[in-house]
């Protein structure tokens, strides 16, 4: 069983809300409309959170408010049309390819990247538990028993730990605590991981044979060594083993030490590429993108997960945050969209591209912004949303290349960001006219009027409104230096990360309806008769060459590849996106990278770092 009122938590007063937080404050929704009486108190659920977690940090997750029954039976459907979708794929991975790591959607084959050890089936499984899917959960655990950790190949360790070791330990608390089998795999793994850790420098390798206890480099990714920490601190104090943690903690002091002799030349951006031996960074660019993005994330989480009793965290988060901004963030001129391509550190120099792994960043910048007290990282965190979104919007298939050029962007400047030529005009010419006023004393005139309302905000917001018939606005055309490079879609979740986060923070339905749309484009383009598949060319629709017809109705435009991050994150953001909102709330959980959820709770954590 799940979820419901046999759960291994004391049901308490805190668990009778959907939500606690420092100030008090009760963010319970679901009341019918109609209905002016308090509700009856809900059953212990697991995905409400730990009943007796009171976080000390800032509120998170917005206030929302009762929903119009109308309002409520547009989400569910959506949330039930996402479920479905995942049952087709799901449905299909069981049946071909029970127990393998991936299921190739167009020729129904099994595919083996990562060890063998069934990524999708172990993936999946926190998704099963948040969906409320028992009976196909349970239809996994004899599958555990089959899985052998000792192989005599090369496997990714980061892959390794975001997917199994995230997964399995998700998993378990998401069950109460009751299949114990998913504890003893995940420390079973993490025994034959714990060899490539013995380097130097304490940096794991980048590829590590089990069965040959050796790696065949000594190259590895700042990403790659700055997303163990979450699954390693959890798996100590799940299991009792210190020794996770404090390889884990051991990389975190040696980034946070790290300068101009180890190749970090702007505190807080750290490069891409790191020599294992040498301790000592091998390149100068820094990416939020791919090989970099998730170390930053994990600052950021791992400061949520100990809910800042470590100030360490959340000042390398910071740190990381205020350089991003200085040096790396891009404006589109005439457009509300920021970029955030790789910036070389040493020369000082941006090339102007950006791929979609980055798009997770509006995510964490939200939460970031929240925690920390910092509004315009908010503003930033929507300017990056809607250049995501906007890659979405603009295809001929609703769908986002991998990545993309913007040839003609300036550097951030929050004076003119989203600002027209004419108002900028206007900010220029206040000097000349004696009716115009300066416009940053009007601003500093009008913060401060915010800054007395905002303690009235503080106990009392405005109601939460919601429609059913939201329209949003029409999309602008291209800007003329945008291009796409890998036009491929490969049913990536980072901008549904960002969107499910940011209707989370804000309460803006708009972020459910970019969503909807992106759902909708994956059904119409990506779907098979078994699962769901890449798509080669997000610009491409059928009938428009000659040659269209001559490629078969099924597999048109499609790859036979479906990642288990579809299972794991693409469809668990979606659901979530359309659930009510106390249902995994980012002030009870804290996600890896992979979107597994773990359970915010006040842990002990001297007993693993002291």
């Amino acid at each position: 069983m799940l979820t419901g009122s046999s759960s291994i938590l004391p049901l308490d007063e805190s668990n009778l809300s959907s939500q606690s937080t420092a100030n008090g404050k009760d963010s319970r929704i679901g009341k019918p409309l109609e209905e002016s009486s308090t509700p009856p108190a809900p059953k212990q659920n697991i995905l409400l959170g730990f009943g007796g977690f009171l976080s000390k940090l800032p509120q998170i997750q917005h206030n929302f408010g009762p929903e119009p029954l109308a309002y409520t039976r547009l989400r569910e459907r959506r949330r039930e049309a996402v479920k479905k979708s995942f049952l087709h794929g799901w449905k299909g991975y069981t049946t071909y390819a029970f127990g393998h790591d991936e299921l190739k959607p167009l020729s129904n084959k099994p595919k083996d990247p990562f060890g063998g050890w069934g990524a999708t089936m172990i993936d999946a499984l926190s998704t099963l538990a948040v969906m409320e899917l028992p009976e196909e959960f349970l239809k996994v655990m004899p599958r555990l028993h089959k899985i052998n950790f000792s192989v005599d190949e090369d496997v990714s360790v980061f892959e390794s730990i975001i997917r199994y070791l995230g997964g399995f330990l998700s998993a378990f608390e998401l069950t109460e605590r009751k299949q114990d089998m998913l504890l003893q795999k995940a420390e079973k793994l993490a025994q034959e991981l714990l060899p490539a850790f013995d380097t130097p420098s304490g940096l794991p390798h980048h590829l590590w044979n089990p069965v040959q206890n050796k790696s065949n480099n000594r190259e590895t990714l700042i990403a790659e060594v700055g997303t163990v920490q979450l699954e390693f601190m959890m798996l100590s104090q799940l299991s009792g083993n210190p020794i996770y943690g404090q390889k884990a903690q051991a990389i975190t002091d040696l980034l946070d030490k790290m300068g101009y002799e180890h190749g970090v030349y702007i505190k807080g951006l750290y490069p891409t590429s790191l020599d294992t031996h040498k301790g000592r960074f091998k390149d100068a660019t820094t990416t939020f993108g791919a090989m970099g993005d998730s170390v930053f994330e994990y600052f950021l989480k791992e400061h949520l997960l100990v809910d800042g009793t470590i100030p360490q965290y959340g000042r390398m988060y910071m740190q990381s945050i205020r350089s991003m901004k200085q040096y790396m963030l891009r404006q589109i001129p005439g457009y509300d969209m920021l970029l955030l391509p790789p910036f070389n550190t040493q020369t000082s120099t941006s090339n102007n591209a950006m791929d979609h792994l980055t798009c997770f960043v509006p995510g964490m910048l939200a939460m970031g912004a929240k925690t920390f007290n910092e509004p315009e990282d908010m503003e930033i965190a929507k300017g990056l949303m809607e250049t995501c979104v906007f890659m979405y919007r603009t295809t001929k298939t609703g769908l986002s290349p991998e990545n993309w050029v913007v040839s003609k962007t300036e550097a951030y400047n929050p004076m003119t960001f989203n600002k027209t030529k004419e108002e900028l005009k206007s900010a220029r010419d206040w000097w000349y006219d004696d009716e115009l006023q300066n416009p940053l004393i009007k601003q500093e005139s009008n913060e401060s009027l915010v800054d007395v309302q905002q303690k009235v905000l503080e106990d009392e917001e405005e109601p939460q409104e919601y429609f059913v018939d939201y329209k949003l606005p029409p999309v602008k055309e291209r800007p003329d230096s945008l291009f796409f490079g890998d036009k491929r879609y490969i049913l990536r979740p980072e901008t549904v990360e960002s969107l499910f986060i940011l209707y989370r923070i804000t309460g803006d339905q708009k972020y459910q309806e970019y969503g909807w749309e992106i759902y909708q484009a994956i059904e119409k383009h990506c779907k098979t008769k078994s699962a769901y598949a890449t798509i080669r060319n997000v610009d491409k629709i059928r009938g428009e060459d000659e040659d269209d017809e001559e490629e078969p109705l099924e597999g048109f435009n499609q790859i036979d590849s479906m990642e288990s991050f579809l299972f794991a994150e693409t469809f668990k953001y979606l659901y979530l996106l359309f659930s009510p909102p106390e249902i995994i709330s980012l002030d009870k959980f804290v996600f890896n990278t992979e979107a597994h959820p773990f359970i915010r709770r006040q842990w002990n954590w001297d007993k693993i770092f002291k």
